[in-house]
């Protein structure tokens, strides 16, 4: 059965989060209407271009008849979901080629007579499973207005019920280049034996890896839209869904309905300058965690005052990148230990827990013995299989989306000037990217530009992931959409972190259709501080 929405939130919206990115369906549908779909995007420079989504290549595919059964997954059974899977073009260039599956769930609407339409998901990551995404919705629309939608959880093609990727990884690709020439050549030796193990587990068909993109997500998306026989599909993405929001939006004009975008990515940012963008965030996040720590010393024993504490965390990432440290039955090295850091801080309501798993690690680095949290235990073991398939999305998905530079002394430099501003963070989000090493080329170029959608952007001002800066560049690139400013630290808000005018200011969206006639701000709620 699939973990729970809210423990995948923490396994997969934080850790692959913290990689700068998130975070995270009854009867026969109705006939599909083949011909309705828009064209896909456009080829790009030397590439033959994709076939149309109602074009005669893809009929075999657009006519498909979705097998719907239960999911095997508890929550999603209880909430009246079916679940089935459809088979898509690998290569969307040859319809007639290679196929794989994509699975996705369904909470048909019981609203029939206000029926709005279809809407999707996608949880972020990339890497996020999202099949149970719809479970998050529901409780924050509400039992009525999500009674008016059909929710559907699309897991994306690599992962999760789709067909899934599997490197071998031996753990997350995102390290930190540490404190000195020696820390940058092993953070360097790790990311390329990363990537050698996707090249020895798929060996001379390691081309097929090129195929998962966004891109070709966001044709998945439209081809399930024809299959479920909708025109139009409504989209609620967090994180990394934002971009595959805006993707979609950009390649298929008049698709989107109502566009909802939680924690944005600026689209010409995509991927290596969104990287960098979340060093200075994750530690303006760290010095308001300190400030908060400083103030209960009593308690966590992390300095007295917010420069204490700094200096402690520091120390801690200082002292593993000269010796390992010891932390039950895992070590925890100069390249892991930030990574670590990043990732257990993504909430100002997690403040305290964020304190207890970095007094663990403070009292290791000075020779105690300890016992790891339940955090601790996931971000230092071994990835399971659902993580492995995780990583290995994200590594496929980051290479092929978008070119990133293949020159190691160009991430150094970045490194060496980030270390002023960005101590901590700065050599671990602008360390060697993986993609130095990925075999070939992208097939296509990003989508780079904005789109006309009329969609509304949700993003905190302190979010340590995707920036507020991401944010106010998506708004800038969709003239037409509107952006909900949430003062708090925090990544991933709606239906994550509760608020009361976030909340009505998106369901009067998703139940009317009609943008807030301008930009709003939202205060936190009473009662809901830091801690």
């Amino acid at each position: 059965m699939t973990a729970p929405r809210t423990a995948r939130i923490a396994a997969v919206g934080v850790l692959a989060a913290a990689t700068a990115f998130t975070v995270l369906p009854g009867s026969a549908p109705a006939a599909p209407r083949p011909g309705t779909a828009a064209r896909l995007a456009g080829p790009s420079p030397g590439t033959a271009a994709p076939a149309a989504t109602g074009s005669d290549s893809l009929r075999r595919f657009t006519e498909q008849r979705p097998d719907w059964r239960t999911c095997e997954h508890k929550e999603l059974d209880e909430a009246g979901a079916r679940c089935a899977t459809i088979r898509v073009p690998l290569d969307y260039r040859n319809p007639e080629g290679r196929t794989i599956t994509v699975g996705f769930s369904r909470i048909k609407a019981t609203d029939t007579r206000h029926r709005i339409g279809v809407m999707m998901h996608n949880s972020g990551g990339p890497g996020g499973i999202t099949l149970d995404m719809p479970l998050l919705s529901v409780p924050a629309m509400g039992r009525e207005l999500a009674a008016r939608y059909d929710l559907v959880g699309m897991d994306p093609r690599g992962v999760g019920r789709s067909s899934a990727l599997h490197c071998g990884t031996s753990g997350h690709w995102l390290r930190s280049a540490g404190y000195d020439s020696a820390g940058f050549r092993a953070q360097a030796r790790y990311e390329a034996r990363l990537v050698d193990s996707c090249r020895k587990r798929y060996g001379k068909k390691v081309s097929y890896l090129r195929h998962f993109t966004t891109r070709n997500t966001a044709r998945d998306m439209d081809l399930l839209r024809a299959v479920l026989g909708e025109r139009r599909t409504s989209y609620f993405g967090v994180s990394y869904g934002t971009y595959l929001g805006a993707a979609y939006a950009n390649m298929f004009p008049g698709r989107p309905d109502r566009l909802l975008l939680d924690s944005a990515i600026d689209p010409a940012r995509w991927n290596v300058s969104m990287l960098r963008d979340a060093a200075p965030a994750n530690e303006r996040f760290l010095d308001a965690w300190a400030r908060w720590a400083a103030r209960r010393d009593g308690t966590y024993g992390l300095g007295r005052t917010a420069a204490e504490v700094r200096a402690n965390v520091e120390g801690i990432a200082r002292r593993a990148a000269r010796e390992p440290l010891t932390v039950g039955r895992y070590t925890a090295d100069g390249q892991l230990v930030p990574m670590v850091l990043a990732a257990t801080m993504a909430d100002d309501r997690q403040f305290a827990r964020a304190a207890e798993n970095i007094r663990v690690l403070h009292d290791a680095s000075r020779g105690r013995t300890v016992r790891p949290t339940e955090d601790l235990a996931l971000f230092l073991g071994r990835p399971t299989a659902d993580m492995d398939t995780q990583n290995s999305l994200q590594l496929a998905l980051h290479c092929g989306d978008a070119r990133a530079p293949r020159d190691l002394a160009w991430y150094r430099r970045n490194v060496e000037r980030s270390r002023a501003k960005a101590p901590l963070f700065g050599p671990l989000f602008n360390g060697v990217n993986p993609c130095a090493f990925w075999p070939g080329e992208p097939l296509e170029p990003p989508v780079r530009t904005g789109n006309a959608a009329p969609g509304l952007i949700v993003q905190a001002t302190g979010d340590p992931r995707t920036s507020y800066g991401n944010g106010l560049g998506l708004h800038r690139r969709m003239p037409e959409s509107r952006m909900v400013t949430l003062r708090a630290q925090v990544h991933g808000v709606y239906g994550m972190y509760p608020n009361r005018c976030v909340r009505r200011t998106v369901n009067d969206y998703l139940r009317t259709g009609e943008l807030p006639a301008r930009d709003a701000v939202c205060e936190k709620d009473r009662g809901r501080g830091a801690g």
